[in-house]
């Protein structure tokens, strides 16, 4: 009874060279796998007790996404019905050896996460065939444990199921990545870090204090000007936009001096504050006469009002009062208004 055609002349769902499980042999095989918690739900939707299985990827489905699957053809995946068709060992095999939670884990491990969404993409995926030809794999050592294929035909890698292929697979990964890193962290530390010394003259601001090697101690010194007897220093202004700068000279005190690196007059710390000191007052003054005349400003604004206030006063007492008028020309005037109104409606 092996092959498409029975003795009996029934036609079968076996393939050439095998043959069709009895129903109770396929009966007594599947319910060991529906007793699964995981082959008890659809694979690609939410529905309970499947009815119906994709052999090609050994998953559970229910009787609307069997349809989907026929639609895609069986080039994709081949679809029977766990009741009423018939199974060869090696269908069921697949069954055994792939089923609901095998699948699902190994497609989330090679990216593909979204297992409810278009199931035409989702078995198209890159992940959906590398499944289908490890589960081939399997299956055909099964089939030449029971002496179905000849060793040379089968693929066999020595792996027992689909999950062992996996870790191995992640295991070689990880083994080529920890040897990337420890080679990489060898030529980083090949060669000893030179360390590198910046001239404190080369740091930014660095011209703002220059050492001076002028006396037997070095002492920080401000910039020398052009002019090392002048000094500049800002003009106080007296009224509002005064920029100008002014120069004044400075005094050569015998103590506390900064050198100027140039044999010239010594700026001390005095002459420093006396300068802060005369910004500030700079400032004060700036600002007082800014204020002064923005007081000068509104004044005369204020004063210019009133002026053009009384101005109107006496122009409007300056026009002639017309007299009153008496009640009778008040409704004369009533009446033409009327009758104005009256005809403009007709």
């Amino acid at each position: 009874m092996s092959g498409n055609v029975r003795e009996d002349g029934l036609i079968t769902a076996a393939g050439k060279g095998q043959s069709c499980l009895p129903t109770k042999d396929k009966n007594q095989q599947f319910k060991k796998l529906k007793g699964i918690p995981a082959n008890q739900v659809c694979f690609d939707c939410p529905a309970t007790r499947p009815t119906w299985a994709s052999v090609t990827y050994g998953v559970f489905l229910c009787l609307d996404c069997s349809a989907q699957h026929r639609n895609m053809g069986v080039h994709l995946t081949f679809v029977r019905s766990v009741d009423l068709d018939e199974w060869t060992q090696r269908q069921i095999d697949a069954m055994r050896l792939g089923g609901n939670e095998n699948a699902r884990s190994f497609l989330r491990k090679n990216g593909l996460t979204d297992l409810h969404g278009k199931i035409e993409k989702k078995y198209t995926s890159k992940a959906a065939r590398l499944y289908k030809e490890e589960l081939n794999k399997l299956v055909d050592q099964e089939a030449v444990k029971r002496g179905e294929m000849a060793p040379a035909a089968a693929s066999a890698n020595g792996t027992t199921n689909l999950m062992e292929n996996l870790q191995i697979s992640e295991h070689a990964e990880e083994d080529a990545l920890a040897r990337a890193k420890i080679a990489e962290a060898r030529a980083a530390h090949a060669q000893p870090a030179q360390a590198k010394a910046t001239l404190a003259s080369q740091l930014p601001g660095a011209s703002k204090l220059v050492m001076s090697a002028t006396s037997a101690t070095p002492t920080l010194r401000k910039p020398a000007a052009s002019n090392p007897k002048m000094f500049l220093k800002k003009k106080s202004s007296s009224g509002v936009g005064a920029s100008k700068l002014r120069i004044n000279k400075l005094t050569t005190p015998s103590s506390s001096t900064i050198s100027n690196g140039s044999g010239g007059p010594a700026v001390t710390a005095k002459d420093f504050d006396d300068f802060d000191a005369q910004e500030s007052k700079d400032k004060e003054e700036a600002a007082a006469a800014a204020l002064a005349a923005q007081e000068a400003k509104e004044a005369a604004a204020a004063a210019k009002r009133a002026e053009e206030a009384k101005a109107a006063a006496e122009a409007l007492a300056a026009q002639p009062k017309a007299p009153p008028k008496s009640s009778m020309e008040q409704g004369v005037e009533k009446l033409k208004a009327m009758n104005s109104d009256f005809f403009a409606n007709m």
